[in-house]
């Protein structure tokens, strides 16, 4: 077990689910300090309490400030795994449109609009034009009874790969969660501004063939 990915998973989920307004991240450091404000008034003169609960509000500010520039993820590259995954058995090919269930964490977009998730449920295809996409959905969810996903995030989104865009691809271990998870990382450019990742989680057989599907055209460079 993980408790850095129990951390990364919890603060993900925090600044995701919403009520009246506020994501609960932003509620329970409201919350901390004002039982700081309550501690100072309640034991003045004895300030220990309220710098105690400020402490805590510092501790607490941090890690969700360090978990949003990680991406609310942890990931270490497995070569081994990579050999294994290109030496070892070879699974059939993906069929033209055939989708492959995944879990999938990067940025997705939809009718224009950009949004980051992590360990979506999905689906992964290569249409006839060579094009990889990833089809997210994101269901509706509650966290800690009063917290709950913003309706307009709710619904398909998508990832859109063209083979000359990758420019890395490898496997790894992703933490995001209580157990690690072996995942394959796409690194990818969709415009000359930007680079963006995405990480493909899926049991054993589809994982080598999504693999082997993405060899199939992939740059030299990209596996380096």
């Amino acid at each position: 077990m993980s408790t850095t990915g129990i951390i990364l998973q919890i603060a993900y989920r925090l600044s995701r689910h919403f009520w009246l307004g506020w994501s609960l991240a932003r509620w329970f450091g409201l919350l901390i300090l004002g039982l700081g404000v309550w501690a100072l008034i309640r034991w003045w003169p004895n300030s220990w309490p309220a710098i105690s609960a400020g402490m805590v509000f510092l501790l607490y500010a941090s890690i969700l400030t360090w978990a949003r520039h990680t991406g609310y993820i942890r990931y270490a590259r497995l070569f081994d795994e990579e050999q294994q995954l290109t030496e070892g058995y070879v699974p059939p090919s993906l069929r033209k449109e055939e989708l492959v269930p995944a879990r999938v964490s990067g940025w997705f977009t939809v009718e224009g609009q950009n949004q980051y998730f992590v360990d979506v449920e999905a689906d992964f295809e290569t249409v006839g034009t060579r094009e990889h996409i990833v089809l997210g959905r994101v269901h509706p969810s509650r966290f800690l009874l009063l917290g709950r996903w913003l309706k307009e995030e709710l619904g398909w989104w998508y990832v859109f790969v063209q083979p000359s865009m990758i420019r890395q691809m490898d496997i790894g271990e992703l933490t995001a969660g209580p157990q690690p998870q072996r995942v394959l990382r796409i690194v990818y450019v969709p415009d000359t501004d930007t680079e963006q990742t995405v990480y493909l989680r899926a049991d054993d057989e589809a994982l080598r063939r999504i693999w082997q599907d993405l060899l199939e055209d992939a740059q030299p460079e990209a596996r380096a």
